[in-house]
């Protein structure tokens, strides 16, 4: 406060920027330093530059039409993300009731996926889902089949009490964490499950699997999600299980620097493929159509080969490096 002090000493008008709730221009206040801020800012929306333009001093950005349109281009998984064969599997299910969670996976509700039904909050993966089932259980529709999804990170932030609560108050929701060994969204912060602490420093390193099992899940199922038909296995072994089951897809991501990952790339054999447009259904944006037949952009293609799985000509394969 005495460093803000001495500031506002030398200034004429002491203008606090910041978004949400004032705070910090609250306590300057509190101070007895004369400030303004949110009388001006507002509270919604990011604060760039040209909005605080226009709500400090009146004065509206100014544009030029050049004549072009712009593209929509929406939020995609990266290419050879370890989510995408997850998403696609549970795409291919209409009857399936999917709560999300906060993650770079929430993507996974992204044409053309369309594989989440509701993101509501950290955590929300599983206790929403808890609800949903509860929901379908008191007006009768118990043939609905209600999963609940998080990554790593999430599970251990924030996931690991709905997955007691599922069991606890025995609810058909079967719980699936997408461990891709790092933070994805945010910055590749470590977490309780990479074996390293925010300092860099070597920590003990916590297994989803055996948390989930002191917790009560009896058929925990751990899978490689780029593996499409063992995707599709476990998820169904998942379904039929007798006793509490959970599904982990296990993949690290692919921007890891410190894991050395598979090499390759997927190329299209022009003369098998039909033009069918299937490999666009898995959303990858290394892979388009031109003229017709399907093309992967080699400069974004990780040979992940979950477009080559869903090819129904055996026209994309993956080239070795």
């Amino acid at each position: 406060m005495k460093l803000i002090r001495e500031f506002a000493s030398k200034m004429d008008k002491l203008y606090v920027i910041e978004e949400l709730d004032g705070f910090m221009e609250e306590q300057i206040r509190a101070a007895g330093i004369d400030c303004v801020g949110k009388e001006l800012t507002g509270k919604l929306y990011e604060l760039n530059p040209q909005l605080l333009r226009e709500r400090i001093f009146g004065q509206k950005q100014e544009t030029v039409d050049v004549g072009v349109a712009a593209v929509s281009r929406p939020p995609a998984l990266c290419p050879g993300c370890p989510h995408r064969g997850f998403f696609y599997t549970m795409s291919k299910h209409k009857d399936f009731v999917i709560a999300g969670d906060i993650g770079c996976y929430t993507l996974g509700g992204s044409a053309p996926l369309h594989a989440l039904d509701s993101v509501v909050c950290m955590g929300g993966g599983f206790t929403v889902a808890m609800g949903m089932a509860k929901a379908f259980e008191l007006t009768g529709q118990t043939d609905k089949k209600v999963f609940g999804v998080m990554g790593d990170s999430t599970f251990f932030h924030s996931g690991m009490t709905g997955a007691a609560e599922i069991i606890y108050n025995k609810g058909s929701v079967i719980p699936v964490a997408l461990d891709n060994s790092i933070t994805g969204m945010t910055g590749h912060q470590d977490n309780p499950g990479s074996g390293c602490t925010l300092q860099g420093d070597m920590a003990e390193s916590l297994k989803i699997e055996d948390i989930l099992a002191s917790c009560g899940y009896k058929n925990i199922i751990i899978v490689d999600p780029q593996d499409l038909t063992a995707m599709e296995k476990a998820v169904q072994d998942a379904l039929a299980s007798a006793e509490p089951a959970a599904i982990i897809t296990r993949r690290p991501c692919l921007l890891i620097k410190r894991i050395k990952h598979d090499a390759g790339k997927c190329g299209v054999d022009q003369e098998k493929c039909i033009g069918c447009k299937k490999c666009l259904s898995v959303g990858c944006p290394a892979v388009m159509v031109e003229n017709k037949k399907a093309r992967i952009d080699p400069n974004q293609c990780v040979g992940c080969t979950v477009c080559a799985q869903v090819c129904p000509k055996s026209a994309i394969a993956r080239k070795e490096n």
